[in-house]
């Protein structure tokens, strides 16, 4: 089974010459489906890569709620359990400093590790969507 139509738009994003941000670039993947152009869609995750460019909560997580609660999905349980989820995979960690710094002492490198964690919230997405 191939990527989603989603992830793929993602990969193709972030391997450009323009390379968005996390937040960006999974709202931008998923703009058509929302009604937005992909500039508006970037417009309006812009301020949420880096953890709302302070470290705080990953843009992965705020772009996918952003996409969740325009399809409609505003359960407390889902949301909730989508970013438990993300927690559960990163030993508890949903911060983006917090995350930068782990993957960091770990030997590992930004780009991949936020291309990482871009395909891993799109995966849970698809869950959802469709």
């Amino acid at each position: 089974m191939g990527d989603s139509k989603y992830i793929e738009k993602a990969k193709e994003l972030r391997n450009g010459a323009m390379c968005p941000n996390c937040a960006e670039t999974i709202l931008m993947s998923y703009a058509e489906k929302l009604g937005l152009s992909e500039k508006q869609a970037a417009k309006v995750a812009t301020n949420f890569g880096g953890g709302m460019k302070s470290g705080s909560t990953c843009g992965v997580v705020t772009s996918s709620m952003m996409i969740l609660g325009m399809l409609g999905i505003t359960d407390p349980r889902i949301v909730g359990e989508f970013q438990r989820r993300i927690k559960e995979n990163h030993n508890g960690l949903i911060n983006c400093r917090d995350l930068l710094k782990a993957n960091a002492e770990a030997g590992g490198e930004k780009k991949p590790h936020c291309d990482a964690m871009i395909l891993e919230a799109m995966k849970m997405l698809e869950e959802y969507v469709d």
